[in-house]
């Protein structure tokens, strides 16, 4: 028998994608040719501006620069249109030292992440997270610790945001991590809830690692940037990325705002681990940002799509709060599990649901892949496919759900 010599425990903490347990179910589906409605993935059907589209069609093949090594640092006209977009949310950023552009918000969290963490680092998590975070925080060595918060929040508002996290502070603390508005379930922190968590922050030297990706799409309330608050701005690290605010994903352009020494740490880390961003994503991403009017005019054909869906749920066995902000409903299905009794949910109702969903074609994310105790929960994005496919996967979903509380496949 072969035998590899033993693999990074480092790795082996880093969970599978969100979907593998029923990837196998889905491969089969889709190779018989079945429609699958894909409700799973952080996605838009939406068209990236035209100007973003212009500049990848009229790339020139004859062009030496798309062929070179780009700089490190990233192309300087993107940075400062970073620089002026960030301002709207009131930081006065400098475009050379404090924007620092990495391969998609992931890398360009990783390598800020890495900027700052050393091994054995705790960093509280709020949950439930975007699942490649806690993946993201183990890659630098740093251990994740969870505090519920956002659905909590949910529940009552006059919760204390920062007690939550004081209370689960320990020696090895030296970072807070916390998305608004929120990837699972939309929810936008208010200012006070914020002041709440700076003061904590700074009481205990902490970083914060702030997940703004969704900063463009607020329903209700506004987006406050923790960075802005009094005494936050050199202890934050804030995180946006072109996938979702200009429908790139594929283009795989993100960015972190930080403090001029994280940055010239993370663009080290990002050297030795990417060398540069794609010259010409980075030539679509600065086309994009010039088109102002796109966030705004997307932000209203996401808000129509979530009114659509938590109509279309309304009466439905399911527990879900409306999303104030994002492009997800994150559904607890444990209503419907609890009223079919252990004998016919059985030891993992999640699960049975989800096969069952999968084989009418749709598709949502598994609740436990945003933390624990989500394992009745699953995320519906509703900005995947047009409202209308939304709409059909929420009836398969449904139908789903109908056919396992009678007891049938």
């Amino acid at each position: 028998m072969r035998r590899t010599p033993p693999l990074s425990s480092t790795a082996a903490r880093i969970r599978p994608p969100v979907f593998a347990e029923l990837q196998a179910r889905i491969e089969r589906l889709a190779a018989r040719g079945t429609e699958l409605v894909p409700l799973q993935i952080g996605d838009t059907w939406l068209a990236p501006p035209e100007a973003a589209s212009r500049a990848l069609g009229a790339t020139d093949g004859t062009d030496a620069s798309i062929y070179r090594y780009g700089a490190t640092g990233g192309v300087p006209a993107l940075r400062e249109a970073i620089a002026h977009v960030v301002r709207r949310h009131g930081l006065d950023v400098d475009p050379v030292d404090e924007v620092l552009v990495g391969n998609g918000g992931t890398h360009a969290l990783f390598c800020a992440a890495r900027a700052v963490l050393d091994a054995g680092d705790e960093v509280l998590m709020a949950t439930p997270y975007w699942p490649l975070a806690p993946g993201i925080f183990h890659a630098c060595g740093a251990v994740p610790t969870e505090v519920a918060l956002t659905q909590r929040l949910y529940a009552d508002e006059a919760l204390d945001a920062g007690a939550l996290f004081a209370a689960a502070i320990g020696p090895q603390t030296k970072a807070i991590y916390l998305i608004s508005p929120n990837n699972p379930d939309g929810k936008v922190l208010s200012r006070r809830h914020l002041e709440q968590i700076a003061a904590v922050a700074i009481e205990h030297d902490l970083w914060v690692f702030s997940d703004e990706v969704y900063a463009a799409t607020v329903f209700d309330g506004e987006h406050v940037s923790i960075a802005s608050l009094p005494e936050m701005r050199d202890r934050t690290i804030v995180l946006h990325s072109m996938s979702k605010s200009h429908a790139l994903a594929g283009c795989r352009v993100g960015f972190v705002i930080a403090p001029p020494p994280v940055v010239a740490s993370g663009r080290r880390v990002s050297t030795h681990s990417a060398f540069n961003v794609s010259v010409v994503m980075q030539r679509a991403a600065l086309a994009a940002l010039s088109d102002e009017a796109f966030p705004s005019a997307a932000k209203a054909t996401y808000r129509d799509a979530r009114d659509s869906a938590m109509k279309a749920l309304a009466g439905a066995p399911v527990k879900v709060h409306r999303a104030e902000g994002a492009t997800y409903l994150f559904l607890d299905f444990a209503p419907a599990f609890d009223a079919m009794g252990t004998e016919r949910a059985g030891a993992r109702p999640l699960v049975a649901l989800l096969e069952r969903a999968v084989d009418r074609g749709v598709l949502l994310a598994p609740g436990d892949a945003f933390g624990t105790g989500y394992d009745t929960c699953a995320r519906l994005c509703t900005t995947a496919v047009p409202v209308d496919r939304v709409l059909l996967g929420i009836e398969r979903l449904l139908a789903a759900l109908d056919a396992m509380s009678a007891g049938k496949p």
